[in-house]
């Protein structure tokens, strides 16, 4: 009977040292915690109709999980774009989404990819429904310049627009744009070719113009904190891949192609305006990073001739 017990307790003895040689084993093969990401997307803020930017971002981190293991976005209260950017340089905010200018590329780690292929630079004029057949005849610069448009204060589209001899109505946010035009305090406000249909469509009695656009070379990128260049880079290996296969391509269409669409860009006056606010490290010669009007009215338009 003795003997019984004692290898019982022979064996379950071998078996907790087999289960305590076996653990730290198992510690280390197990999957590591995932990236945080707390970003703010400016598209999510100011259009929750639409959602494409989170969708490129989560086609960056998916392509890169296997180098860079796995990942969590956390999204952040909706705050102006000058305090996200403030957030970020704090280390407050990991990511965050935005037209680029010099001094933003001062507060965050660009990652020079435009998410837009340059066409939120191509702006489509909004007015009310019954004065559109007044604007709808501009056909020179001079003309458009004599006209009350209104933007967002702190986007850098607004410092653009008055850098060109815009007198511009700088607006506290972007759901103020509507009843600004209804009191006819600004004859017009502008958005990207991409964005700005989902936005009007839900506003009665404002219209799309039809016949010109606003136009200036411009990138818009996914902007990271300086305390996390680890993300930066990661994202910029992304980048190099969905370029590579084909995928960003499709996404492109997929979500963009119906608004292009509807904006007829080809059929429009594009009243070509300066950027001086773009960094010199825009990488406009890169053809992949560009819609083909963009590339040929506004890039190849603004290089010099060899």
């Amino acid at each position: 009977m003795r003997s019984r017990n004692t290898a019982a307790l022979t064996l379950a003895f071998a078996g907790a040292l087999l289960l305590a040689a076996l653990q730290p084993a198992r510690a280390q093969t197990a999957s590591p915690a995932p990236l945080i990401v707390r970003h703010a997307l400016a598209q999510e803020q100011h259009a929750k109709v639409l959602t494409f930017e989170q969708v490129v971002l989560r086609l960056l981190l998916d392509k890169t999980v296997a180098t860079h293991g796995p990942y969590q976005l956390q999204a952040t209260e909706v705050v102006s774009q000058n305090r996200a950017f403030l957030q970020l340089a704090a280390g407050d905010l990991d990511l965050l989404s935005s037209m680029t200018s010099k001094e933003r590329e001062a507060q965050g780690l660009p990652v020079r990819v435009c998410l837009y292929r340059g066409l939120l630079g191509v702006r489509l004029p909004i007015a009310l429904s019954q004065r559109r057949e007044q604007f709808e005849s501009v056909s020179q610069l001079s003309q458009a310049l004599a006209l009350h448009i209104g933007q967002v204060a702190d986007w850098p589209d607004t410092k653009v627009l008055n850098d060109n001899g815009w007198k511009v109505e700088r607006l506290p946010r972007l759901n103020t744009f509507p009843e600004m035009l209804k009191r006819e305090r600004i004859d017009l406000f502008a958005l990207g070719a991409i964005e700005v249909f989902p936005i009007v469509d839900g506003l009665p009695g404002l219209s799309v113009l039809e016949q010109w656009a606003i136009a200036y070379p411009s990138a818009y990128y996914f902007f990271v904190s300086p305390q996390q260049p680890a993300l930066a880079e990661r994202l910029r290996r992304g980048w190099d891949m969905v370029l590579a296969d084909g995928s960003f391509d499709a996404l492109f269409e997929q979500w963009m192609g119906p608004q292009l669409a509807r904006a007829r860009l080809n059929e429009r006056r594009w009243l070509i305006l300066k950027n001086p606010e773009l960094p010199a490290t825009a990488p406009l010669s890169d053809p992949r990073l560009w819609h083909p009007l963009v590339r040929s009215r506004l890039i190849n338009a603004a290089s010099p001739s060899p």
